[in-house]
This record gives structure tokens, sequence and C-alpha cells, in this order.
């Protein structure tokens, strides 16, 4: 790998550029230690800033809840690397918003028996934050160890965002849910580079910070501590009991005690105390009835799904159906066919069978693999199938798009 090459041509400033300032987003990882190090010897003029989220009732451990929770020591190491930098360092504290937008929303999806998506909203909630103090301060420009990759079209005025050269480690889906005035003003220095060269960096430049690669949606492990918070914020009615019957005929199979421990998508022991069956997943709850469904993992199996809440790159064609890499996994991903529907809802098929999530949010790019422009994002919402009216194009079966009453 020629990361020298790499490294010369990435953001060198200019005589203007070196001027404005530029807000470096530290979350006390490698990446973004590795990230502000790299503007530093390209001479701009930075300053650190670091979202600091918090819950301040919780009764516990934050770090045994909350996988990238930036607690005290974390906060001292990346102040010492400011330190080491000769920049200055400021803090945004969203302990508020970080309740109110994250904390309840998962509450709220756990006691609904729905997908759970925190990790979505944490991230749209700090980035906000973090631009708005960047904005505050004074930065023309925000940088962050984001693997992704930006590009801006001049004419629309807009900036639209690539898969990076890491398919593992890509997060530009995470970058294309954020609004367009935070977009224009990042900046992503590590957008050419892998993870592996950036480890290799940090083991050069002497960086000491957390490698650990976080998991989506690992915070909240379901422990002791967090169970005391649920009882004191949660109302009795969730609690209790209810049965539980298999989706496929409304058969009883066991009952449970209230839908607080079990999550949508994961094996559901049918007896108080036994182990989690494999074959029994949970797939469906009836708030109303405190009814929870089971079915075996093939039930997530779907050729077709709907996305809502899109969220659209400006230059995604819109007025006929197009073809797309439908990113279903980190290390999977699917070629569809997209039908807009209305300004933020698509119909999205494929061929073969796939395990999808209801309430995920997933991205549709415009093709497999690195340097991939994002159409769109959104979440996934299952349809009835016997409601689709499907026409024939040669050999191909594609839903039939009513163009009078669907845009």
């Amino acid at each position: 790998m020629d990361m020298k090459k790499k490294l010369d041509e990435a953001y060198l400033p200019d005589k203007n550029t070196k001027a404005e300032k530029v807000a470096v987003a530290l979350s006390g990882g490698i990446d973004s230690f590795v990230m502000a190090y790299l503007l530093k010897i390209q001479k701009y003029e930075l300053f650190g800033i670091t979202a600091v989220t918090g819950w301040e009732d919780f009764q516990g451990d934050e770090k045994s809840a909350l996988s990238c929770v930036v607690d005290a020591p974390k906060l001292a190491r990346i102040k010492e690397f400011c330190h080491q930098l000769n920049i200055p360092h400021f803090s945004v504290k969203v302990s508020g918003e970080f309740k109110e937008e994250v904390v309840e929303n998962w509450m709220i999806a756990r006691t609904t028996g729905t997908l759970p998506t925190q990790c979505w909203s944490c991230h749209e909630m700090r980035m906000k934050a973090l631009y708005e103090k960047a904005k505050s301060m004074g930065a023309k420009h925000m940088a962050t160890g984001h693997y992704a990759k930006l590009f801006n079209n001049e004419s629309h005025g807009t900036t639209f965002v690539h898969s990076s050269n890491d398919e593992l480690f890509d997060q530009s889906a995470l970058l294309a849910r954020l609004p367009q005035e935070v977009l224009k003003i990042l900046m992503l220095p590590l957008s050419d580079l892998q993870k592996k060269e950036v480890e290799k960096l940090a083991e050069n430049f002497g960086l000491d910070g957390n490698t650990k690669a976080l998991q989506m949606h690992q915070c909240f492990p379901w422990n002791a501590p967090e169970i005391n918070y649920i009882l004191t914020h949660i109302p009795p009615r969730f609690f209790k009991p209810g049965e539980i019957l298999h989706a496929a005929d409304d058969s009883g199979v066991s009952e449970h005690e209230g839908i607080i421990p079990h999550v949508y998508g994961e094996p559901l022991a049918t007896k108080d105390g036994a182990k989690p069956k494999e074959d029994q997943v949970f797939v469906n709850y009836a708030f109303k009835e405190r009814k929870i469904y089971v079915s075996d993992p093939g039930f997530f199996k779907r050729e077709k799904i709907i996305l809502t809440d899109c969220k659209v790159c400006e230059e995604t064609p819109w007025h006929e159906p197009l073809h797309g890499s439908l990113k279903i996994s980190d290390e999977h991903s699917v070629d569809c066919w997209v039908h807009p529907k209305t300004l933020n809802t698509v119909f999205v098929e494929w061929d073969g069978a796939e395990s999808i999530k209801e309430g995920a949010i997933v991205a549709i790019f415009r093709k497999k693999g690195k340097n991939s422009k994002i159409y769109l994002t959104g979440k996934v919402k299952y349809l009835s199938l016997e409601k689709i009216e499907e026409v024939t194009d040669g050999e191909k079966k594609h839903v039939k798009v009513d163009y009078a009453s669907d845009f």
C-alpha cells in the first residue's frame, strides 16, 4: 500500500485554508487521534471538541451499559492528547439530549417490542451537537475519524456521501443520515485509508487510544443496574404477563412475565430460567393484548420490503425505478431494484430471500464495493405481499408503479 502517496495528496491546505479554524471531533479512539494528528502535521489551525454523553440518574457503572461512553478517564486521555498536540480542547455536555433522544427512544422500543436503533439516533444527536459547538467557536470546518468519502456538487450546492476504501469498517451510511448543513463543513482525513493503515499510522505516531471496534447496538446490555433503572421509569402495565404464541398459526407456546426482558429478533426462552431456543425467535408483539409471537429465524427472510423515513441524496434519480445495492450487513450486500413511492418512501425488491429485520436502518448504494455513492438510507418496514401488484418485464417481475398516485 502506498500510504505516503495517500497522505501527500490528502487535505494539503492552501494559504486561505491554513488561516481557517478546524474543529477536530475527538472520541478517544485511535481513529480520531490519527485524524487529528494528520491535520496537525499538515499545519491546520486546530482545536478539539468532544461530545460527553451521560446518564446522570443511572445507578450503576455507565461504562457497563454504554459501550462508547466518554467517562472521566477517557476524557482525561483526550485532553492529554490535545495538550501534546498543543491545541485547545472543549467539551460539549449532551446528557439531556442523550436521555431524551437515545435512552427514551430505546425504552420505547423495548416496551413496544420493536427493534431498537439507538446508535443511529445517538450518532445524529452527537454530530449535531458537535456541529453547533464548532460553528459557535468560529470553525469553518469540522474533521472526524469516519471511514467515508464526501463530494460536493458546486452547481447544486449539496454534499453527497460515498462509501470508503474499507468495506468492513465503512461508516458512510451513518453520515448519509445527517443534514446538509453538517455535511458541508465536514472533513474526513481517513477517507482514503483502511483501518489497518490507520492502526499502522497510530503505531508509527506513538498514539495510545481505544482500538476496540465498537459493534452497532451493543449498548444497554441486560444487567442488574439496567433492570433497576427500568423498574423506576416504566409504568407497571409493561410488566404484566401475557401469552407466547407461534406466529404461523396462533398456537399457544408458553407465557411471559412481561415484555421488558425480551428483545425483538432474539431467541426467546419459553419457560422461566430456561435456555432460549434458537428456533423460537421473537418476531412480533401485540401491544394491546400483550401477546408475544415467536417463529423460526426464517421469518425474517424477505425478497421485498418498504423503506420509510428515507434520507435521499439530492442527485438520486427519483422519476423511475433504479438499480442499486442494498447493504444488509457490514459483510453482505445484495443487488436490488428501488421503486420510489412518495418523497420519503421506497419499495425495494431483490432476487432470493435475505434475512432483514423490520425497523433496521439500511443503505442503498449505486453499486457494491468501495467508493460507491449512497442513493438513500431508510427504515425497513415489512409489507403484506398480497397487496403487491406485479408486472412482467421480459423474464423479470417488478412491482407495478402507479405514476398517477405514487408520486
